[in-house]
C-alpha cells in the first residue's frame, strides 16, 4: 500500500512543479497548448498523466467560437455608413421616371418630349427675365419720381 502510495504522490509532485514552471513561462491568456505541453513533459519524465484517486489531467477545450460582434458607438455608426449605400429619393424617383419612359410606345414619348421641351430651366429663365424687366421698370419709375432722366 505504501509504495505505491508513494509514487503516485511523486508523480503528482512532479507534474505540480511541472505545471507551476509551464504557468509561469506562459503568458496570462494563453492558448490551451501550455497546458497540453505540461502533461507531455509529465508523461515524458515517466508520469501517465493520472493522479491518486483516478484524477486525469486533460488539455483544455479549445476557446469557443462567437459570432463577431457588432462595434458600437461612433465605430459603429461609421461602419453602418460604410455598409450599403440608400438611395435618396431624388435618385429613386430619377430611376422611376426612367423606368417609366422606357416602357411607354413612341407616340406617347414623343408626345412627353413635346411638352418637356419647354422645362424646368426655360421657365426659370423665363421668370429670371421677368424678375429683371420689372426692375429696370421700377427703377425707371423712380428716377422719373427723383427728376432724373434715363
Amino acid at each position: 500500500g505504501s509504495v505505491g502510495g508513494g509514487s503516485t504522490l511523486a508523480a503528482a509532485a512532479a507534474l505540480s512543479t511541472s505545471l507551476q514552471k509551464q504557468m509561469s513561462r506562459a503568458a496570462p491568456g494563453s492558448s490551451p497548448s501550455a497546458a497540453s505541453t505540461a502533461i507531455d513533459a509529465v508523461q515524458e519524465a515517466g508520469g501517465s498523466g493520472v493522479l491518486a484517486d483516478g484524477l486525469e489531467f486533460k488539455p483544455a477545450l479549445p476557446a469557443p467560437k462567437l459570432p463577431p460582434q457588432r462595434p458600437t458607438g461612433l465605430a459603429g455608426i461609421l461602419a453602418s455608413l460604410d455598409g450599403k449605400k440608400k438611395m435618396s429619393t431624388m435618385e429613386k424617383s430619377r430611376h422611376d421616371w426612367g423606368n417609366f419612359k422606357e416602357k411607354q410606345d413612341e407616340t406617347t414619348r414623343a408626345e412627353m418630349e413635346r411638352f418637356a421641351k419647354d422645362g424646368y430651366l426655360e421657365k426659370m429663365a423665363f421668370l429670371q427675365r421677368t424678375d429683371d424687366r420689372q426692375a429696370q421698370v421700377a427703377r425707371s419709375n423712380r428716377r422719373r419720381g427723383m427728376g432724373i432722366k434715363d
